[in-house]
C-alpha cells in the first residue's frame, strides 16, 4: 500500500515507559521556534551581512538555501539549512529582516528530531563561527514562540477513543486518500491546540528515506509498528516586554507547563450510549467530544446541554496515561535539544551571577 510520507516515522523518540493498558509511550520535542533581538543597529547589520554571505558560499557539511518570503510572512528573507546529503530534511530555518519594527530581529525554527545531540551541537558551533560569535548570545536572549511536543501511544488508533480539549471547541477532521485519519482540536491561533494522527514506525528500513522521493511511499503495514501521535502545539503569544509577563524564555524551557493537562479522553462506548438514549441521531465523522456536543445542541435546539448529558459524558472519561508521570520525562526531552537549551540556560546563569557580584 502507498502511504503519505507524513504518516511515516523516520525519527527517534524517547521511550518513557508503558501506560496502564500496557501500551508503549514515547515522547520528544519536535519543532521549536524561537525569536531573538539585537541590542543595537550595528549588531543587527553585522548579523544580516553574515547571513547574506552564507547564502553565497559552499560549505563542506551543510547546504544553505535562500528564500525570499512572500508579503504574508513577518520576515522578508529566510535561510534553510540542511546537511549535504541528498534529500536531507531541513535542520534549521532562519528568518530575518522583519517587516514590522515590533517584530523580533531574527527567528530560528529548529527541527531537532532530525539530529542527535552531537549533531545539534555541531550545527550550533558552525553557525556561531559563521555569524561572528553572536549566535550563542542570540540564544540566550531568545523566547519561545512555538514548541511541539509529540507523545506517541503504540498499538493505538484515532478511532479507539473520543478526544477532547478543555476550553477548546474548534475541530478539524482529516481523512485523505493514502493517508491515516487525523484530528485537530483547538484553533491554530490559540495558545494550545492538539493534533491526533496515525503513524507507522519505519525507522528500521533506511531504504524508505533515500530511495523514495515522491509524496507517497509504498509500505507493508505488517512489517512495521503503528501508533497514534498526540502532538501538543504550544504557542505562547508573549515577548519579554509583554505586560502580562507570560513569555517563555528559551532558558526557562524546563518550566513550561504540561500541555497535556487539558487533554480529555473518553471511551468510544459513549457514542452508543448517546445514540441509545436518543441524545444523538447521527454520529459525526470526527471522534471529537466538541463535535458531538455540537450535534446534540443542534438536535435539542439548545445553547447548553442538559446536566444529565454532561454527567453521562463525564462518566465515560478515562485515563489513557498519567499526565503527571508523562510530564516528569520532559527534562529528558529538553536534554535531547542539547546546546539549543543548555547554551541559553548557561548564559542566563552566568549573567545572573555577574549581576549579583556587581550589586
Amino acid at each position: 500500500m502507498k502511504l503519505n510520507k507524513r504518516n511515516i516515522e523516520f525519527c527517534c523518540s524517547l521511550d518513557i515507559g508503558m501506560n496502564a493498558r500496557n501500551q508503549m509511550l514515547k515522547m520528544r520535542a519536535d519543532k521549536l521556534s524561537i525569536v531573538s533581538c539585537f541590542e543595537n543597529i550595528e549588531e543587527r547589520k553585522n548579523t544580516y551581512t553574515k547571513l547574506k554571505k552564507m547564502r553565497n558560499n559552499s560549505f563542506k557539511k551543510y547546504r544553505v538555501q535562500y528564500i525570499r518570503n512572500n508579503d504574508e510572512k513577518p520576515y522578508r528573507k529566510a535561510l534553510l539549512i540542511r546537511e549535504k546529503e541528498r534529500n536531507s530534511p531541513v535542520l534549521l530555518r532562519i528568518d530575518y529582516s522583519p517587516i514590522n519594527r515590533s517584530t523580533g530581529g531574527i527567528r530560528l525554527d529548529f527541527r531537532p528530531q532530525h539530529s542527535t545531540s552531537e549533531q545539534i551541537d555541531h550545527l550550533l558551533s558552525w553557525l556561531d563561527r559563521r555569524l561572528g560569535r553572536i549566535f550563542y548570545t542570540l540564544l540566550e536572549r531568545a523566547w519561545v514562540t512555538q514548541i511541539d511536543v509529540a507523545l506517541d501511544v503504540y498499538n493505538c488508533k484515532l478511532d479507539d477513543y473520543l478526544w477532547g480539549l478543555d476550553r477548546a471547541g474548534k475541530t478539524a477532521y482529516f481523512d485523505k486518500e493514502n493517508g491515516l485519519p487525523g484530528l485537530r482540536i483547538g484553533s491554530c491561533r490559540s495558545l494550545l491546540h492538539i493534533l491526533f494522527y496515525g503513524k507507522v514506525n519505519a525507522r528500521s528500513d533506511g531504504k524508505l528515506v533515500f530511495m523514495e522521493r515522491s509524496k507517497f511511499i509504498k509500505i507493508n503495514f505488517d512489517e512495521h509498528q503503528q501508533f497514534l501521535r498526540i502532538e501538543a502545539r504550544y504557542r505562547p503569544n508573549a515577548t519579554p516586554t509583554s505586560k502580562n509577563g507570560n513569555a517563555l524564555m528559551l532558558a526557562h524551557l524546563l518550566e513550561m507547563r504540561n500541555p497535556f493537562e487539558r487533554l480529555r479522553v473518553y471511551s468510544k462506548d459513549l457514542r452508543d450510549e448517546l445514540m441509545a438514549r436518543g441524545f444523538l441521531c447521527t454520529l459525526p465523522d470526527a471522534p471529537s467530544i466538541a463535535e458531538m456536543k455540537r450535534y446534540m445542541a443542534e438536535k435539542m435546539e439548545c445553547a447548553r446541554l442538559p446536566r444529565k448529558v454532561e454527567r453521562l459524558i463525564a462518566a465515560h472519561e478515562i485515563e489513557l496515561f498519567d499526565k503527571h508521570t508523562v510530564w516528569m520525562q520532559w527534562s529528558r526531552c529538553v536534554a535531547q535539544l542539547s546546546g539549543i537549551f543548555s547554551i541559553a540556560s548557561v548564559f542566563c546563569v552566568h549573567k545572573s551571577v555577574h549581576t549579583e557580584k556587581i550589586d
